[in-house]
Order: structure tokens, then sequence, then C-alpha cells
């Protein structure tokens, strides 16, 4: 009975999220409609991600088109399939079919799915196959055949060519090995099988190893900009938001209600499995927020097998701390749709609202004086306007002048020649194309004030003579 009302529940908030995406008139954020972009042009790697979201994007768009709504089921397509690979991981650390089917229907609405589940991004396919290789590793412990380490390795390669954050999927299987003597014996017997691992996560990401090495490592080099050291500045408050936040997204109800039954609690050895994959995650990100800065969802990976650990301490008692998690976690992904689907003017939906109507300003401005030629200098702009003048006969290119430093994507794949010659629509400054090396001269249009931004946005004709 307990399951038929968390499957009910997931049902109920699924036709909500489709009649939200249905009514609302928020857009694409810039970085969805960069994974849109990149999956029109596939290639082995992209200047700031691995290229595995552009292949399953450009499959799926060529299967179902690209409407906004098409797009925003995407994630709950694979996190659909990501509940079903933590019912095996449940099934495999012992869990009963009953209890491991309740943890994967609430998996599918504690808030950071349901907030994730709205929004394109990678990590979607990193939880899919960090959750499987967590799975196979479990299966490893107890099976240690080749074929398992292959599966092993193909997962984590793919969930490599997801994030790079898969990283942390090797740092914390050291730990496991230095940390469990059981895990240690079976490695200790089995250097071919974890030869065979690394071997195949090699292979899958090789050919994004060449894109790199045939782009100068922009991708490394971005990832390198995003760690930031050389500013440091320590700011507590920093580590501690990151870690409330955290809290936030698990449902921190289920916490508390383990927090508060802390005397049933047993280190077992599944339990350690999962803090052993959750907490070195959860420092190591919480340590970059106060010394420099950190997004909330570069800890994603840990939440799956944090979620796990708590999941399995609460349901040995089924507390009311239990159901109020549930309450918690239902009315979070409720509000949370119903606002999207008003379309509520709040901060977290400035950055979606009114970019279309942008779009459609822009692209009459430049019809009214014959030009379809847009150079757009902000990469995330430039994503929203290819996105939303995808019907549109223009051409969008991005200020590059050769040999200055890449830093997105667009400089390699769109840059504006310095040869340019036709006339076009200039957002940004006039400073970014300096290196023209055509005459021509610059008229400002009037700037334009948009609900997206806090700033006015510069625009210009530019023509040649």
């Amino acid at each position: 009975m307990a399951n038929r009302f968390l499957f009910l529940c997931v049902i109920i908030l699924f036709l909500i999220k489709v009649v939200a995406i249905n009514f609302t008139v928020f857009n694409l954020f810039g970085d969805e409609a960069q994974y849109w972009l990149w999956a029109k042009n596939l290639d082995f790697g992209y200047f700031s991600k691995p290229p595995f979201l552009a292949w399953a994007l450009g499959f799926y768009t060529g299967i179902f088109g690209d409407d906004f709504i098409v797009l925003k089921m995407m994630p709950s397509i694979v996190y659909f399939i990501t509940s079903l690979a933590l019912y095996d991981l449940c099934k495999n650390l012992g869990l009963n079919r009953n209890n491991a089917l309740s943890c994967s229907l609430l998996f599918l609405f504690i808030p950071a799915v349901s907030f994730s589940s709205f929004i394109l991004s990678t990590d979607i396919f990193l939880l899919l196959f960090w959750t499987l290789s967590l799975s196979i590793l479990i299966r490893i412990r107890k099976f240690p055949k080749k074929i398992n380490f292959v599966l092993l390795g193909i997962m984590l390669g793919l969930a490599f060519l997801s994030k790079y954050a898969a990283v942390y999927f090797l740092i914390c299987l050291f730990l496991y090995i230095v940390f469990d003597k059981e895990f240690r014996v079976v490695v200790s017997k089995n250097y071919f099988g974890i030869l065979l691992s690394f071997l195949c996560i090699f292979i899958i990401i090789l050919p994004n190893i060449y894109w790199n090495f045939n782009n100068g490592w922009v991708t490394f080099q971005h990832t390198s900009d995003n760690a930031n050291f050389s500013n440091i500045e320590i700011n507590l408050y920093r580590g501690f938001e990151f870690l409330v936040i955290q809290a936030l997204m698990l449902g921190p109800l289920i916490i508390l209600g383990v927090i508060v039954n802390y005397r049933k609690f047993k280190l077992e050895g599944n339990q350690k499995f999962l803090l052993i994959f959750s907490v070195p995650i959860l420092l190591l990100v919480f340590f970059e927020a106060i010394i420099v800065r950190a997004n909330a969802n570069w800890a994603a990976p840990a939440l799956i097998s944090l979620f796990l650990f708590f999941y399995i301490n609460i349901i040995k008692s089924k507390t009311l701390f239990y159901k109020l998690n549930i309450f918690f976690n239902f009315s979070f992904c409720l509000v949370f749709f119903i606002l999207v689907g008003i379309s509520y003017p709040a901060e977290i939906f400035k950055r979606i609202s009114g970019l279309n109507n942008f779009a459609e300003n822009i692209y009459s401005t430049g019809k009214n004086i014959n030009v379809l030629d847009f150079v757009v200098s902000d990469r995330l702009m430039f994503a929203s306007l290819s996105y939303e003048l995808r019907g549109e006969n223009v051409l969008i290119h991005m200020p590059h002048k050769k040999n200055d430093k890449i830093t997105n994507h667009f400089k390699i794949t769109s840059p504006l020649k310095k040869e340019m010659n036709k006339n076009f629509i200039l957002i940004g400054s006039p400073n970014d194309i300096v290196y023209l090396v055509n005459s021509h001269i610059i008229n400002k249009k009037k700037p334009l004030e948009e609900k997206f931004t806090n700033k006015k946005i510069n625009i210009y004709e530019v023509i040649f003579n």
C-alpha cells in the first residue's frame, strides 16, 4: 500500500510538471540552449564539457524534435532510468524488493531531482552512470567476474563522457580499497579485472582526449579556470551555505530523522560503502566553496550514496520523520512546478524570462534593415538567440580574434572572421570587434532593458563602407 501511495505521488507530480511546462512562458536557460546547439554539431568534445549529453540530445531531438516541452521532458526520462538503476543498487545492497522500490520512488521527488528534472544538464547522465557504476561495484564485491569489471569500466567511461566530475568515483574507489578489508582482498585477487576496467575507461574516453589534443586541451583549461585557486578568498559562509543547500536538496527531515535515531545507527559494511562514496566528495567541494567558490551541483554524485545511507537508516523504524520527509519533498516539488506553470516572477527564474521576446525584437531590428547576420559577445545569449531563432534564416557569430584565448565553444565553431564585410547587428561592445580589417561605421541603437538581466543590453548596427 505504501509503494502504491508513493507511485501515485510520482504520477501526480509528473503530470503537474507536464502541465506546468505547457503553460509556462519561461524559456530555456542559456546553458540548456548551448547543449541543444552542441547537439546540432556533434563532435568528440566541447569547450566546457565532454560530449555525451550532446550525443544523447542529438539522438533524442532527431526523434522527438526541438520544442521546449520536448527538451524539458528529457531529464525526467533519464531520471526514471536512474531510478531503475537505483532499484538495482538497493537490491545489490541487500534491501528487500519492497524497500528497494520505495527508495527508487522516493528518489524521484527528493528536492534535488525535482529541481534538476526541470533543467537540461550534464548531471543527469553523470548520475545515471554513477548509479550503475555503484551497483556493478557492489556486484564485483560478491561476484568478481571479468564481465563485471568490463561493465564497470564501460559505465565509468560513459560517466566521464558525461561530466569530468566522474573523477570523484576513482578517488572514492581508492579510499574504498584502503578502508574496506573485504574489498581490498577482492582487488588483490583480481588485478587483471582492475586492468580491464581501466582499459575500458581509456578506450571510451580516448576520442575526447584526441579532440582535446587537437584543440589545445581547452576543456581541461576551462576546468582548471573553474577551480580558480589563484583567487583564493576564505569565506566560511560560502561553505556552510553549500552544506545547507545539500541538506535541503536531499530532504532535511530524513536527515533529522536519522540524527534523532542515532542510537540505532550501525556503521555496517554497506553503510561504510555509501559514506565512502559521498562524504569525501562533499568535503572536497565544501572546502572549495570556502576557499574559492562552488556551485551546489558540483557534489551531485555524492547525493546518490548519501540519500541511500539516510534511507537505509530511517526505514528501520519508519518514524514520523519518514512520513514528514515524504510530505516535505512532495510539497517542494508541487510548489516548484506550480511556480513554473504560472511563470511566477521569482528571482531564481529571472534568467529564463523574456528571452523569446528579446529574440523577436532583435530579429525584427535586423529584418527591418535587411540584416540577418548577428554578432553576439555573450556565450549564454549567443546560445539562447540561436535556439529562439532556430526557424529563421539568420547567421550568428561570436567575436574572436585568431590566436586569442578561447573562452567558449562558439569561438571555435562560429568565430567572427576579421575579413567580415557584411553588415550585421552587434549585441555587445564595439571593443569586441576592433580587429575587423574592413572599414566600417557603428551606429548605436536604443539599448534594451530585459527581464533576464540587470544590465541594459547595448545594440549596434555595423555598416561596412
